[in-house]
């Protein structure tokens, strides 16, 4: 079911006959006003008849933008006296041409009246709604006018002085700012910020990296980004990689305990067992850090085969297939340095006779 709000639908249909009757009033007093100007410009002066409809344009459509103007300049917290001087300056030349109107046709006062008051009703209902306007911006400013006082006709009638020095002293008091109601004329209501306003006006005043460490020491556990985030609430303006390069940033590191399933030491061979062919996991459990470690470990274990030990150190370091020259150089040098001689087949001795012939198996 839809809900008709009354108070909306009220408030437009009265800004609806608000505008209605301002067209049918404007349509008129342009009408009247402008042929009124056009008979002067045109009879009395010899315009010719198509330039002759410019007066009322020109006088009347300025006094009208002069009205607006005005109402601008209050909403901008602008003196308005410009814009109102102007449209009387241009009201006062249109009505002047109406009069030489009424004088042309020998019309008196009644055909001055009649030429001149569309526009002057006018050029008043226009001014007296965008009046309202700036009364209301001006209110909000705390720029409240001083009324008279609310006496009475009794009161002003038999009290005649005393009422008019309650007044002066009215307005004294709210010039000075001495009046405890009203405040003074110009100055605005101290409103009471909200909690986010009195923050902002704080971090308004603070260097941006400090403002990124206050931030920071609030939230220890934030990323860059959400720290950027929380102070643009606050206006703020920085970046997740501004707040990384103040905080000095390092992405967080995460270490995992888990059983090692690969044996970290081979064991004792028994001399029945058959001998099995060892791999690398086997052979470089240790997870050698460089390839001098790795060609140490592998000569320590009796493998000399540069053969098999190249691309059992590549695939354990997972290097490319490219660095294999590099890998032999070095495995050339921890050979040389070992001084031990290097095996044919690349065999463990890690035993009595055991992959010798001897006293083992053959």
């Amino acid at each position: 079911m839809v809900k008709v709000n009354f108070a909306e639908l009220g408030k437009i249909k009265s800004r609806l006959v608000w505008w209605i009757s301002l067209g049918i009033i404007g349509g008129a007093a342009a009408g009247m006003t402008g042929w009124s100007l056009y008979f002067v410009a045109h009879h009395r002066y010899g315009v010719p008849g198509l330039l002759a409809v410019g007066p009322a344009a020109v006088f009347d459509g300025t006094a009208m933008a002069c009205l607006y103007l005005a109402g601008q300049a209050v909403r901008e917290r602008r003196s308005a006296l410009g814009p109102h001087l102007a449209t009387l300056g241009m009201a006062t030349v249109s009505i002047y041409l109406n009069r030489l109107h009424a004088d042309l046709i020998h019309g008196g006062g009644g055909a001055f009246l009649l030429f001149a008051m569309p526009t002057v009703a006018l050029l008043v209902l226009a001014g007296l709604s965008w009046s309202a306007q700036r009364a209301r911006q001006r209110a909000q400013d705390g720029d409240v006018p001083v009324s008279l006082p609310k006496l009475g006709f009794w009161a002003w009638l038999l009290a005649t002085d005393e009422a008019w020095k309650r007044t002066k002293d009215e307005v004294e008091a709210h010039v000075s700012g001495t009046d405890k109601l009203r405040p003074a004329s110009g100055q605005a209501p101290v409103k009471p910020r909200t909690a986010a306003e009195a923050l902002r006006a704080h971090f308004a005043t603070l260097n941006p990296v400090d403002a990124i460490r206050t931030a920071h020491s609030a939230m220890p556990t934030a990323t860059p980004g959400q720290l950027a985030a929380e102070l643009e609430r606050y206006d703020i303006h920085v970046s997740a990689v501004d707040v990384a390069f103040v905080l000095g940033y390092q992405p967080p590191t995460a270490r995992v305990d888990r059983p090692d399933a690969v044996r970290t030491a081979p064991d004792a061979l028994a001399s029945q067992e058959p001998k099995k062919p060892l791999t690398s996991a086997d052979i470089l459990s240790g997870q050698p850090d460089t390839v001098a470690d790795a060609a140490r470990q592998l000569i320590s274990l009796g493998i000399t085969d540069k053969g098999k030990a190249v691309p059992l150190i590549v695939s354990a370091l997972g290097l490319d297939d490219a660095k294999a020259d590099s890998v032999r150089r070095t495995f050339d040098r921890q050979l040389g340095k070992h001084g031990s001689a290097s095996s044919s087949d690349g065999q463990l001795i890690l035993g009595d006779g055991i992959g010798q012939g001897g006293g083992g198996y053959a």
